[in-house]
């Protein structure tokens, strides 16, 4: 049975108390010079200087002192606006490097569809909506996610992340599909695998006798709410290197930004931009407004800096008893450095994998996390290393070959993250790119293990047995009696199509996607404390909602997402595309998830790097001869149609001209 929503409420409430009870501890603090600004070194707008980064600039790391400036400046700025804040700042790995809680600062935010100006999305209930978050815990995750989303190619914030999950793209804008990541806000869960939870405070240590760290810089880090979509997170940049992000929270209200034809006045992103003043902003040429989707800019932020004045006078020095400990993620009174990306200390360690410069991720001595191994033996039809490995080297040329879609320079190569599981949803393989922004690491393994669920024979039995078998009723109604049997293999893509509040993808006014909830005021709702928001998506959040409630509140750190289903959901599923679940002889045998810079591009990556065209482009003589690990033609998803609407699913949907310096079209067409 799930969590209740009081039950939730009042255990939030007891984990604010605390939070802010830790504020009043004593401990070491952090120095500073307690001077001016340095007014030689301020750019107002984002930073000019690009560096010309392309995912091979050198990497940077925040210093303590860096985390100590960056604070005092969103302090002055909190106070030149008489809003006191909660403040949080994370290394790129998610390392909570210092977390300070102004005096008179709100304890929660409650979770809400109403925008910073009182516009409401939709009205939308249920789920998470109208629970009480620590502060603590909205900050963190809102800087977590500035980091997250970014890369040296890329400067995305929690805005930007509102503009790309909501139920049209653009929000607001009528017959439009669902935003390009739709569904990416319950990722990075405390109950990931992917994820660390740092040891040293696992257990509720929030009071550190010093500053070593026993647990280390190993990323990545869980966020708490997962990311996040409430304006006021931003990323934080060292000579054109993301080495973190700053979160704000101050308004009382977690929530998103329903409308994008207007510019909010925001002291969030007020607060957030002063604090990366004076060297710490995105570059220029990275922002998300140089970006476009579809042919539409992106948000970054709705304020700059020539909407305030800037920073003038000493800035304020941090009171030690401020920085306060946050069970779970940081602790009391003193500041700490962060992690050199892509240094083994920071859990992702270069590589070299073919010809190709790569990343893994491993742990505190160095070792491969996750090293190719085979699958769960499955009477002689498993994946073999081998196999594995030619999967991942494949992705990595398609990879190297596409170019990306969310990402400056124009022309740059994707930068994705990429997971091979087996029958079990055991990772047996992974490897990325070295610039993949961080959050596609948890994702790409959410979709490997969503396509290949989705395409098992006892999927449905599963969902029945886990207490969610409403939805299996929903999508057989629409599919027929044989969905979720095996009989037909569902990539991202198929499963992400159900799971709209609107089917087909947009048509508003229509009826909902079997795993979605009804859209707010529309004649199918039967229940109107339940409907659809970014805060309540459906089979997605009520797969996870009862074990995120008890990993927040009850300390079960690493409960499953969805103990029924075990290690094949075990981090939560996605819903927007790049996956494809993995045949060898008519027999599933796994799954493959890609994600990173553009969500075509993720497609066309796992679809084209498991089909014999791929593999064959690296020599790797695995697989069908005519499908390499692709689902036989006439069982994929995109041979159902959806009644009583008469549209038929989508499998995968490849760039028409996907490769770079490569005139070919089409290079998905009979695979």
């Amino acid at each position: 049975m799930f969590t209740s929503k009081q039950s939730v409420t009042k255990s939030i409430a007891a984990i604010a108390a605390l939070s802010v009870g830790i504020a009043s501890c004593s401990g070491g603090g952090s120095g500073g010079d307690g001077g001016s600004p340095e007014s030689g070194n301020r750019v107002f707008g984002a930073n000019e200087a690009n560096f010309d980064c392309d995912g091979r600039c050198p990497n940077q790391s925040l210093s303590a002192d860096d985390v100590n400036r960056i604070l005092r400046q969103a302090v002055a700025g909190a106070m030149s606006f008489n809003a006191p804040a909660t403040i949080a700042v994370t290394d790129r790995v998610g390392n909570v490097l210092g977390v300070y809680q102004m005096d008179g600062a709100p304890a929660t935010a409650l979770i809400t569809t109403a925008g910073a100006d009182g516009t409401f999305m939709n009205g939308g209930q249920g789920g998470l909506v109208g629970i009480e978050a620590p502060a603590t815990l909205a900050a963190i995750s809102k800087a977590g996610t500035g980091a997250y989303l970014s890369s040296q190619g890329n400067a995305f914030t929690t805005r930007t992340a509102s503009q790309i999950v909501q139920q049209n793209f653009n929000p607001g804008e009528a017959r439009q599909a669902g935003g390009p990541l739709f569904g990416v806000q319950f990722s990075q869960l405390l109950c990931s695998d992917t994820n660390n939870l740092n040891p040293d405070f696992a257990a509720g240590l929030s009071v550190m006798p010093d500053d070593s760290f026993q647990g280390g810089l190993v990323g990545p880090r869980p966020l708490p709410l997962g990311l996040s979509a409430d304006p006021g997170g931003l990323p934080i940049y060292k000579n054109g290197d993301v080495v973190g992000g700053i979160g704000v929270e101050l308004n009382g209200r977690y929530s998103l930004d329903p409308v994008v034809t207007n510019f909010d006045d925001d002291t969030e992103e007020k607060v957030a931009l002063l604090g990366l003043s004076n060297g710490f902003e995105s570059p220029s040429d990275r922002t998300a407004d140089k970006i476009f989707v579809l042919g539409k800019s992106l948000r970054y932020t709705d304020v700059g800096y020539e909407d305030f004045p800037p920073l003038s006078g000493p800035l304020p020095e941090l009171e030690p008893q401020r920085i306060v400990g946050v069970p779970g993620f940081s602790g009391a009174g003193a500041l700490r450095a962060g992690a050199t990306f892509g240094d083994p200390s920071s859990g992702i360690a270069r590589v070299t994998r073919g010809n190709f410069s790569a990343a893994v991720l491993v742990d505190q001595n160095g070792n491969p996390r996750f090293p190719t191994r085979a699958g769960t033996p499955q009477n002689g039809s498993e994946l073999q290393p081998a196999e594995v490995d030619s999967l991942l080297l494949s992705s990595l040329q398609t990879a190297e070959r596409a170019r990306a879609a969310i990402r400056t320079p124009r022309d740059s190569q994707v930068h994705v993250s990429i997971w091979v599981v087996d029958v079990a949803g055991n990772p047996i393989g992974f490897v990325r790119t070295f610039d993949g922004p961080v959050f596609g690491i948890d994702v790409a393994l959410q979709k490997a293990r969503t396509a290949l669920f989705f395409s098992s024979a006892d999927a449905g039995a599963t969902l029945v047995n886990a207490g969610v078998g409403q939805y299996v009723d929903a999508v057989r109604e629409r599919l027929g009696a044989d969905a979720l049997t095996g009989t037909h293999a569902f990539a991202d893509r198929s499963g992400g199509n159900l799971s709209r509040p609107f089917f087909p993808d947009g048509v508003t006014g229509n009826r909902n996607g079997p795993f979605s909830l009804p859209f707010p005021g529309t004649q199918f709702v039967t229940d109107p404390a339940n409907t659809w928001s970014p805060f309540n998506t459906g089979l997605q959040l009520d797969l996870i909602l009862d074990s995120l409630a008890q990993a927040l509140f009850n300390g079960n750190i690493r409960s499953d997402c969805i103990p029924a289903a075990s290690g094949r959901l075990r981090n939560g599923i996605q819903i927007f595309p790049g996956s494809v679940p993995l045949y060898r002889n008519g027999t599933l045998v796994g799954g493959l998830g890609i994600s990173g810079d553009g969500i075509d591009q993720d497609d066309l990556i796992a679809f084209f790097s498991a089909s014999r065209r791929g593999l064959d482009f690296v020599g790797a003589s695995v697989g069908d001869p005519d499908l390499g690990f692709n689902a036989p033609r006439e069982i994929r998803a995109d041979q159902l149609t959806v009644q009583p609407e008469g549209v038929r699913l989508r499998y995968v949907n490849c760039p028409e001209a996907p490769f770079r310096g490569d005139n070919s079209q089409n290079v998905c067409e009979g695979l």
